[in-house]
């Protein structure tokens, strides 16, 4: 995927439409074995998992025998208890070979898609890369600001580390 900076008069619209844009990237291993861990991790849900927001289908977490698919509803589940009603749920629009787009649903904290990819490089190694737009989507985050950017920026390094692990 190329960084929608990339492309000025799609971020244009996006900013003007009050949408926040970010994407991070980094090297996280080297070789086709860690390049098929960190899409297993992935797909399974486990990179979420790692990361604090498990990914739930119909209630049920996903894994390897079960990853996600297009067209599968999922919800981001950050928590328990108080962070329950954070729950947040998420229309699979692409999955596989090399990464996974979802949409926000109405009821999720923000209005937006967010981009998974790993990458081989010509070199050898293995890259990951999270990428979104979005604006708020619930009074919270409207209330939050520049800290809701944060904890977003936060999260997007978390399911990097989650691709990476082991």
């Amino acid at each position: 995927m190329r960084d929608i900076g990339d492309h000025p008069a799609i971020a244009e619209r996006l900013q003007s439409g009050g949408f926040h844009h970010l994407s991070h990237s980094r090297v996280i291993g080297h070789g086709a074995a860690d390049r098929d861990r960190a899409l297993t991790n992935l797909f399974s849900g486990r990179a979420h998992r790692v990361a604090g927001a498990p990914l739930h289908r119909s209630g049920t977490p996903l894994s390897p025998e079960a990853p996600v698919t297009v067209g599968d509803v999922v919800t981001v589940t950050p928590g328990r208890g108080l962070l329950t009603p954070l729950d947040s749920p998420c229309l699979v629009l692409a999955a596989g070979p090399s990464s996974m787009i979802y949409g926000t649903l109405p009821g999720h904290v923000e209005c937006g898609e967010e981009f998974f990819g790993v990458s081989l490089n010509e070199d050898g190694t293995v890259t990951a890369t999270v990428s979104a737009f979005s604006r708020p989507g619930r009074l919270i985050t409207r209330f939050g600001g520049a800290l809701g950017r944060r904890i977003q920026a936060r999260m997007a390094s978390a399911y990097i580390r989650g691709m990476e692990a082991a």
